[in-house]
């Protein structure tokens, strides 16, 4: 039997006029610019071809001459001269002894500025970079606590306006940072705080009041438009070529979406759970409106004489271990999430680190390799199951780090070539970006409306503390065994096959509405009752 809710839900139209503008202007356009603020101090903190500086060249030397005379150099297996970045020869015309560098001379071919340049973080402060990396997904995890708990509590409306000014006031921070780390971390930590907690509510107040058929349609929209986003974004790096000017520009467009807060609506299941009952109606009745649809009489009765129901709201992310079955269920996606995203950190800042072609337009086309890979994850995931689907993604992401690491010890040229590292890079984002799709819509569908919004922040936590190690693993591929991040990213996804044919299958399934609906969700034959936590078991949804 449907819930009070859910009958209202179907009266006033679950597909309507006003779900479709809710998503055009959120899941679409606000998306497609929070993706770029998300991403844009990333692409900043690219670290350009370098060298010490050198004196000026006399008149009597070429460029490449003069170069060659001051910095140190070898010769590669190619038999290409490639020189040192951080020494240079304390007086060349005596001896060969070397120092340390004290200024650089960056290469501009692509960037005008980036951070690294501007502050002169290379040499032994280039771990400044990885570390700013990693604080900040360490920042974004404990946000994704606090906001998912927030959210829970005080309603999606509430946390979409505190999230979207605290990224704006991050970024500010950062770009009048000045020479200071430690004022740039902060800024930077500031605005991932609450980073993932905007597409995550927007998500949940699109789903909470949309039909089950709609859920994959809105997912792969919200993915599209990400994608969309950070295709266009290195563009404008490449037009603006200062790296403060272009997290301006890529910031300032959320401002009118602050401004005009007030129009989000809130979630009107989150009312319903909440026992707002009165608020509820007047949105259903508003959505009713815009939908040319009526809320019958009996249904707005029952709807105002339901009470705020028990909920395990208060404590937070803990409540989503309560039962065996929903931990276990918890466990499996959590483990999902560190996979899945150390695997597309990884991929995104290899991207950062080529230096043998356009990194704009590479950046872009394995940006645009995530676009078909929403409508093949919307596809896969609405004919063969979420499981399923995540499973094949992992699987074929597995392969391809494996065979990563194995041309790493290959020596066939061919096979070695730039165009193969490119495709097997892009390929992957299309992959992982397919895993992501599955993995977000089981992280949706198997929490109850109560602890939904902690359950996806839960998610976030491990995934930020996981995408933290990614510059560790690249750093471990530089220094350590060129095969390294390819073998451990490889037997990762090859695990995470298996993991997820663990979870329940959630397609066309009925969302569980209370803890103690989740806690037998995909292990015995349920049937959720109307508003209490009775269950009979007459419906399979494993």
């Amino acid at each position: 039997m449907d819930s009070a809710y859910d009958q209202a839900l179907y009266e006033i139209g679950d597909e309507g006029k006003f779900q479709k503008s809710f998503d055009i202007k959120y899941n679409v356009f606000l998306i497609f610019f929070w993706s770029m603020v998300y991403m844009n101090i990333i692409m900043s903190l690219a670290i350009t071809p370098y060298t010490c500086k050198y004196p000026e060249k006399p008149q009597n030397y070429s460029d490449y001459d003069w170069k060659l005379k001051h910095i140190p150099h070898q010769t590669n297996l190619k038999g290409e001269i490639t020189f040192e970045s951080c020494i240079i020869y304390t007086d060349p015309d005596l001896s060969n002894k070397t120092t340390e560098c004290d200024s650089y001379i960056y290469d501009t071919t692509w960037y005008g500025t980036t951070i690294p340049s501007e502050k002169n973080w290379v040499c032994n402060q280039e771990i400044n970079i990885a570390n700013i990396f990693a604080y900040s997904k360490i920042g974004e995890a404990f946000g994704s606590i606090f906001f998912g708990w927030f959210g829970d509590v005080y309603g999606r409306r509430a946390t979409y306006v505190l999230s979207l000014s605290l990224i704006v006031v991050g970024r500010l921070v950062s770009l009048m940072a000045g020479s200071s780390f430690i004022i740039f971390v902060v800024g930077c930590i500031i605005a991932t705080l609450p980073s993932w907690s905007v597409p995550q509510t927007l998500s949940v107040i699109s789903m909470e009041m949309s039909s089950s058929g709609r859920r994959s349609f809105t997912t792969s929209l919200r993915y599209t438009s990400f994608s969309v986003g950070l295709a266009v974004m290195p563009f404008l790096y490449w037009w603006l070529r200062d790296w403060k000017t272009f997290v301006i520009v890529t910031t300032a467009p959320l401002l009118p979406f602050i401004m005009f807060s007030w129009n989000i609506p809130e979630s009107a299941r989150w009312l319903y759970v909440e026992g707002k009952s009165k608020q509820c109606v007047k949105l259903l009745n508003k959505i009713a409106q815009v939908n040319n649809s009526k809320l019958k009489p009996d249904t707005e009765k029952e709807l105002l004489s339901v009470r705020k129901q028990k909920s395990s709201s208060s404590f937070g992310s803990l409540a989503l271990f309560t039962g065996a079955r929903l931990a276990f269920n918890t466990i499996l996606i959590l483990l999902l999430w560190v996979f899945v995203s150390i695997c597309y950190s990884v991929l995104i800042l290899s991207t950062g680190e080529k230096s043998d072609s356009n990194p704009f337009i590479q950046f872009s086309i394995q940006a645009l390799a995530e676009i078909p890979s929403n409508f093949i994850g919307a596809w896969l995931c609405n004919n063969i199951g979420r499981r399923r689907s995540a499973s094949a993604s992992f699987f074929v992401i597995g392969t391809i780090w494996i065979i990563v690491a194995l041309r790493e010890m290959t020596s066939v040229e061919w096979l070695r070539a730039w165009w193969i590292s490119t495709a097997l890079i892009t390929i992957g984002r299309l992959t992982i970006a397919v895993s992501f799709f599955a993995i977000n819509l089981l992280n949706l569908e198997i929490y109850p409306t109560c602890l939904r919004q902690s359950g996806l922040a839960l998610g976030n936590v491990v995934s930020g503390m996981a995408s933290a190690l990614a510059p560790y693993i690249l750093y471990l591929g530089r220094r350590v065994d060129p095969r390294l991040p390819g073998l451990i990213l490889g037997t990762s996804c090859l695990l995470s096959v298996f993991i997820s044919m663990f979870l329940p299958e959630t397609l066309n399934a009925k969302l569980p509405e209370t803890i103690e609906d989740a806690k037998v969700f995909g292990s015995k034959r349920t049937h959720f009752s109307k508003v209490s936590c009775e269950i009979q078991r007459t419906e399979d949804f494993s």
